[in-house]
């Protein structure tokens, strides 16, 4: 028996009613997942927010960002439903992936899904790509 990744089935039943499966009781306000919209992901078996959270702005990139504001910002969107994140290393050169894993502590890891992406890293042209790897 393998673990279930998160979100991979569809939905999950509650009663009548059909919640995504990365809604967790007591984390989730169930009236906002109520009101979001999901859809399949292709045939990857994930149920994915219709609206998800670009965590570039945790990086810094448009303007500087307090901890606290950055932490209370994923909390709000995680706990309205949203359940689909992205991030990468080239968001202000690693900062928004250190702050989303502050923000992300402590909150249960079925009620999200990260994606990122990888190659890009330094501002200067010619560094900016690196596909080696070792960056990674």
């Amino acid at each position: 028996h393998s673990p279930r990744r998160p979100g991979a089935s569809t939905m999950t039943s509650r009663g009548a009613e059909k919640l995504p499966s990365t809604y967790v009781e007591g984390f989730h306000d169930l009236e906002s997942v109520r009101r979001m919209e999901y859809r399949s992901l292709g045939s990857t078996g994930y149920t994915v927010s219709c609206l998800g959270f670009g965590a570039s702005a945790l990086g810094g990139v448009f303007h500087d960002v307090k901890d606290e504001e950055c932490i209370e910002v994923v909390h709000t969107a995680l706990k309205k439903g949203v359940n689909v994140i992205d991030s990468a290393p080239w968001y202000g050169q690693g900062k928004s992936e250190l702050m989303l894993g502050k923000a992300l502590k402590g909150v249960p890891r079925q009620a999200y899904m990260l994606n990122t992406k990888v190659g890009r890293y330094e501002q200067a042209v010619e560094e900016m790509f690196d596909f080696r790897g070792t960056p990674i």
